[in-house]
């Protein structure tokens, strides 16, 4: 089964209002028809949300920390959760060994989701036991790990939106002394992993309540990494460091997520409890880490067979737009959405793909920068129209949309779908079809 879990269903009631072309004559033939050209573009849409409470974030390579509160998507709390790896030296008998200083060096990977003009307060506490994993090796937004009483530090963060900066920030020498003592003296604990993670537990990076911002960080070996700086004295005074990396094999963003009094706390989580648009003012609710996602679905594309004897489908395409004003300020359209095809029971069958059948299809987002109202995704769809016009029960499909595994599993990028068929600017259906029909 896929890291994330996707879905999406445009309960859709088709009603037809079309142009079309003159009746043409198809020739000489035994029995006489004619074809019609039509263009529906007047399809309502209704999208439905639904929503998985255990979103993994086991190695993945963006962390997510801070707090949020907003009146739409709820109260959110993100940590980090991590173990790092063993890194030690063979320390020389005639040497002699002064500590300098030690750090932790994070990259900001650009994304957020909040107030950027705000500080974020982290504080870093060791873990109580060292981290071990549940019988399915995974771990999950919702998982946690027992932390000690006292945090060994805090820091102050400054979001940068948009901006990959490297930022050092000094934790506690007493702290850095013991570290490079334990190494000189060769103690047992830096023989191998096992025995390392058994000292030094790893750490949980928890932010304020009052923060009003959450930054994604980049975990990799120049990111979120330890680094003890020391002077090796022998004949001349060297400076040198020591580096600890995260060991993603043990380390996760961990979410508390406070829905009260939104629109989506009656929303529960499995597939068979989707809330269709009609039951959320007309709108659909997409976001990763949280755990929201969409199902689409065509439950009347059989009635366009009505419209003759011979219905061919030429083109297809589907039209999502964001709900005007809900991006942009303090949070980010992802920039790529992944649209696939599902059975009856949502089981995942194949990605939608371009017309060349080879490149998967990203949503071709066109992005309305200066007003916020005019930004749309659309896909062309015209292969699974084509191949699901007539079917029905279990060969009928459906449509599964989502952000990319990566956004989904390690972001908080969002959209919410506009889906009111008496506004502008909502979801849309393009078809483009000839109808056949026998004199």
């Amino acid at each position: 089964m896929r890291k994330t879990i996707i879905y999406l269903l445009i309960i859709a009631g088709m009603i037809y209002s079309s142009c079309q072309d003159e009746a043409s004559s198809l020739g000489n033939s035994l029995m006489e028809s004619s074809f019609r050209n039509v263009i529906t573009d007047t399809c309502t849409v209704q999208m439905s949300t639904l929503y998985v409470d255990s979103v993994e974030t086991l190695d993945d390579s963006i962390c997510q920390i801070g707090h949020y509160k907003d009146s739409i998507w709820g109260e959110v709390t993100s940590s980090y959760y991590a173990e790092y790896s063993l890194s030690s030296f063979a320390p020389e008998a005639d040497h002699t060994y002064h500590f300098d200083s030690i750090t932790i060096s994070f990259t900001q990977s650009g994304n957020f989701w909040g107030d950027t003009l705000t500080q974020q307060r982290i504080s870093v506490y060791p873990l109580k036991y060292e981290m071990s994993l549940p019988d399915n090796e995974k771990m999950y937004s919702h998982s946690k790990v027992a932390l000690a009483s006292n945090p060994l530090f805090n820091f102050t963060l400054t979001p940068e939106p948009g901006r990959k900066k490297k930022k050092e920030i000094r934790m506690p020498d007493d702290f850095g002394e013991t570290l490079l003592n334990d190494i000189v003296a060769e103690k047992e604990a830096f023989d191998s992993q096992e025995k390392f993670k058994s000292y030094l537990h790893g750490f949980a990076f928890i932010p304020e309540r009052s923060d009003q911002c959450i930054s994604g960080i980049q975990v990799s070996d120049s990111s979120m990494y330890i680094t003890l700086y020391y002077k090796d004295i022998y004949t001349s005074r060297m400076d040198k460091a020591l580096t600890l990396n995260v060991n993603t094999s043990y380390a996760f963003t961990s979410i508390e997520h406070d829905r009260t009094d939104t629109p989506l706390a009656q929303i529960e989580s499995g597939i068979i409890n989707a809330v269709p648009s009609s039951k959320l003012n007309q709108k659909a609710y997409l976001q990763g880490l949280t755990g929201f996602y969409n199902e689409i679905e065509f439950p009347h594309l059989n009635n366009l067979m009505e419209q003759g004897d011979i219905i061919s489908i030429e083109s297809a395409a589907l039209y999502l737009y964001p709900v005007e004003g809900s991006y942009g300020k303090t949070n980010q359209l992802p920039s790529e959405l992944r649209l696939y095809i599902a059975d009856e029971n949502n089981v995942l069958e194949d990605q939608i793909y371009s017309s060349s059948g080879t490149t998967v299809q990203n949503g071709n987002l066109t992005l309305d920068d200066v007003q916020n109202r005019n930004s749309y995704y659309s896909f062309d769809i015209t292969s699974f129209l084509q191949s699901n016009l007539g079917t029905t029960g279990m060969y009928h499909k459906k449509l599964l949309l989502n952000l990319t595994d990566a956004d989904f599993t390690s972001t908080f990028k969002q959209v919410i779908f506009a889906n009111d068929k008496n506004k502008d600017r909502q979801v849309k259906l393009d078809i483009r079809y000839k109808a056949y029909t026998k004199k």
